[in-house]
């Protein structure tokens, strides 16, 4: 009979060791949870992709985009850019203006390649000279991707097209 007191001593000690070990638990997966994912440079990088596949798909232009002897580009793809690449930039209900900027520039292919001859520009244009800032308390104020291809037409003519796209969001992803 001496044995239940002994019982009830030890399960009060178990008791102690659960609580220890699952506050533990709770500190540990509270804490890696809080932490904010930047995922910016990914998201813009995705971005820059998505309009080079829009532009250029299975190594031919899109028809929309330059005409049949690949010498002239259209005006009404310009217009319509995000429509024809499926692009949304249209912002969440936290912030009031866009939060990405995407800029196209086409160069034909040459031995002096410095003047492009069509340029594609969407989004917020305030955030363009942010991406050759370097300083480390810039760096959390956007976050660029540059991707460069060449696109050859089936005409021949050789194109460098050159796509820079800027990802803001910084009050939801950088802390």
């Amino acid at each position: 009979m001496n044995k239940r007191g002994e019982d009830k001593i030890i399960s009060i000690y178990w008791f102690f060791i659960l609580i220890i070990v699952s506050t533990g638990i709770y500190a540990m997966v509270s804490i890696f949870y809080n932490s904010p994912y930047d995922v910016r440079e990914m998201e813009s990088e995705i971005l820059a992709e998505k309009v080079g596949e829009c532009l250029v798909s299975g190594g031919e232009f899109n028809f929309y985009l330059i005409n049949e002897e690949g010498t002239i580009f259209k005006e009404e793809f310009k217009d319509h850019f995000l429509e024809r690449c499926s692009l949304n930039f249209e912002a969440e209900k936290d912030w009031e203006e866009p939060q990405y900027f995407i800029s196209v520039s086409f160069t034909p292919y040459s031995k002096n390649m410095r003047e492009p001859i069509f340029e594609i520009s969407s989004g917020n244009p305030n955030w363009e000279s942010d991406c050759s800032l370097k300083d480390e308390k810039y760096e959390k104020l956007v976050t660029c991707a540059e991707k460069s291809f060449y696109g050859v037409h089936k005409s021949g003519k050789i194109y460098l097209i050159k796509i820079t796209s800027m990802v803001r969001k910084s009050e939801k992803n950088v802390k």
